[in-house]
């Protein structure tokens, strides 16, 4: 259940895009399955009769969404929103004269709907400027009910832009973001903080406060067939591939561009790298040839079988939750490609390189990496803060995994024992 308002035509400090927004929003969330309650440009009697309608029809609904673009005000920490006919004249008579974002928080809680969401797009200038001077910008960070997630169009104290097309900065994000499949909201929201902060030249900064115990996500996960596990792809595969060319293009080392060649075989600069690949640029003489593989051996009785040799690493991949990283594995060397910030961060796993690379995997929150694979016929895991590639440790292990409801791991050793370790931002676990 849900109830969206614009408000753009004030009488005092007109906006352009809320009423878009409102509209475009509303058309989104009928087609994710919402039931929509929709209102342009109300004034403080009509916002007051739809925050009860909203809650009158939010009885028995699993997720309540309540969603303003438009005029924001807080005083003394409390956050306002502004009908079209607001006549206010002091700060004092702001609480009187406009919708306190808690009467929406409080039909929620009355209804105990399990997901509630406030997206507010509300933080623009004060249009009441000429009347009287606010004490504080932008809106006040706010304590969240449980179970409940409010979204900001930028950070607490901060002015949000009403943008130059037909949609505000943060309506656009949430816009391309919300209808991607299985995708939660939090990380969602992700990728609509890096978005406008890009777009606005880091000038506007989305902001969050949840306290949500459960998973919630627009759109459904798509049906996958088991044969064929699902794969996330990142925001901006271009910028991947670019980076990682900017990262070995000025190598001498073969190796480094069979690695590109690895990653995109049929890349923007697939030609060049193959002939870089088979070229030793340190003295511009062909590499040496590969020798041919020896030939097969006659089969032999299992009591006369050679010991194996390792199987040949081969690159392992995977996309952080909210698909802005990257994270590649290959001969003991794990590179983060950053789409965002176009680069690449590179770490040395093992330097003898003979880690054979099984799994890369990140935490749900994308701060911690994963790396499993086998070294010298056993198994090791590695620990990877994402700020920085920073190896933390390596262990003796079969299995790393993260938790999804907490910051811990379970680290499982040879013997069976489960190990639980704690993950602390800014330190070594």
């Amino acid at each position: 259940m849900a109830f969206v308002v614009g408000n753009s035509a004030y009488k005092m400090g007109p906006l352009k895009n809320p009423g878009n927004d409102a509209r475009a929003i509303a058309a989104a969330l009928r087609k994710l399955n919402f039931e929509v309650i929709e209102r342009q440009n109300v004034t403080r009697e009509t916002f007051a009769l739809g925050v009860r309608e909203f809650g009158d029809k939010l009885k028995g609904a699993t997720v309540g969404l309540f969603y303003f673009a438009g005029h924001g005000l807080q005083v003394r920490g409390r956050n306002f929103l502004v009908p079209v006919d607001a006549d206010i004249a002091r700060e004092d008579e702001v609480p009187y004269r406009s919708l306190d974002v808690n009467e929406v928080l409080d039909k929620m809680d009355s209804a105990r709907t399990p997901i509630n969401l406030v997206l507010l797009d509300a933080c623009r200038n004060n249009p009441f400027a000429r009347s009287f001077k606010l004490s504080q910008v932008g809106l006040a960070q706010m304590d969240v009910p449980s179970g409940t997630l409010i979204g900001f169009a930028t950070a607490p104290g901060s002015v949000a832009q009403d943008g130059e097309g037909d949609n505000g900065l943060y309506t656009s994000a949430l816009l391309r973001h919300i209808t991607v499949a299985a995708l939660p909201v939090e990380q969602m929201l992700k990728r609509v903080r890096v978005d406008v902060v890009r777009a606005s030249n880091n000038n506007q900064v989305p902001w969050e406060s949840s306290s949500l115990n459960r998973d919630f996500a627009f759109a459904r996960t798509t049906p996958v067939v088991a044969s064929a596990p699902a794969k996330l792809v990142p925001t901006d595969e271009l910028a991947l591939e670019l980076a990682f060319w900017d990262a070995v293009k000025n190598s001498t080392s073969p190796a480094d561009y069979r690695a590109y060649l690895e990653q995109y075989p049929k890349g923007r600069f697939a030609a060049l790298a193959r002939v870089r690949a088979n070229t030793d640029t340190a003295s511009n003489k062909p590499a040496a040839a590969t020798p041919d593989p020896a030939p097969r051996p006659t089969p032999v009785l299992a009591a006369e079988t050679p010991a194996m040799a390792p199987p040949p690493s081969k690159p392992v991949r995977t996309d952080s939750p909210e698909g802005l990283y990257s994270a590649v594995v290959d001969k003991g060397v794990l590179r983060f490609l950053d789409a965002g910030r176009r680069t690449v961060a590179q770490t040395t796993l093992d330097p003898s390189a003979r880690l054979v690379a099984q799994s890369v995997a990140f935490s749900a929150d994308g701060r911690w990496l994963a790396v499993g694979g086998m070294r010298d016929g056993s198994g090791v895991q590695y620990l990877v803060s994402v700020s920085g590639a920073k190896l933390l440790w390596e262990r003796p292990s079969t299995a790393l995994r993260f938790d999804t409801s907490q910051p811990t791991a379970q680290l499982q050793l040879a013997s069976g024992e489960v190990q639980t370790i704690a993950l602390r931002s800014g330190e070594q676990p």
